[in-house]
């Protein structure tokens, strides 16, 4: 969609990034954009930092949050999504935490969501080492270096729209 900040797509009016705080603000005490671009606005409650390793895509701003972070795991989604469904972050959550990972992906229909997922902070350092080593980009290589496990999501409108990303102006009718 033409290199724009997507958070800021209004869809009825309300900016993406102004309907996924009103539903993680609640849950997190903690929120990070990672990459950021400088001059966009950002509400003051939310931190911005830019990717240590530019150009590697959505791996080097997990590194970069993962950094900032002064919590022990860190709920990543993308800026793009936006029909978060709070259920589903709490249930997430909640499995996450009685069953503890090094990191924690979304899966529905057997497709892994890297992007609506839970990393653990103690992954910061490995995730350094095999993006200076010239891993990967792609998320999901990353995961066999670490204890990844997955939460299935049962295959539901709630679950279809949660997972939607903004790729092409017809998702925004999603």
């Amino acid at each position: 969609m033409g290199g724009i900040n997507k958070a800021l797509i209004e869809i009825g009016g309300i900016t993406v990034i102004k309907r996924t705080l009103a539903i993680i603000e609640p849950l997190f005490g903690e929120i990070i954009a990672a990459g950021w671009p400088s001059g966009d606005p950002l509400p003051s409650s939310v931190i911005a930092v830019q990717d240590n390793y530019p150009g590697i895509g959505p791996l080097a701003g997990i590194e970069a949050a993962l950094r900032a972070s002064r919590t022990q795991a860190l709920f990543v989604f993308g800026g793009d999504m936006p029909w978060l469904s709070a259920d589903i972050i709490k249930k997430q959550a909640d499995y996450y935490l009685k069953n503890p990972s090094d990191i924690l992906v979304a899966r529905s229909d057997g497709l892994p969501e890297p992007l609506h997922s839970i990393y653990g902070k103690a992954i910061h350092q490995a995730l350094v080492r095999y993006i200076e080593e010239g891993g990967s980009p792609a998320i999901i290589d990353f995961y066999k270096f670490t204890d990844t496990r997955f939460f299935e999501l049962p295959q539901t409108e709630e679950t279809r729209r949660a997972l939607t990303n903004i790729n092409r102006p017809s998702d925004l009718k999603s």
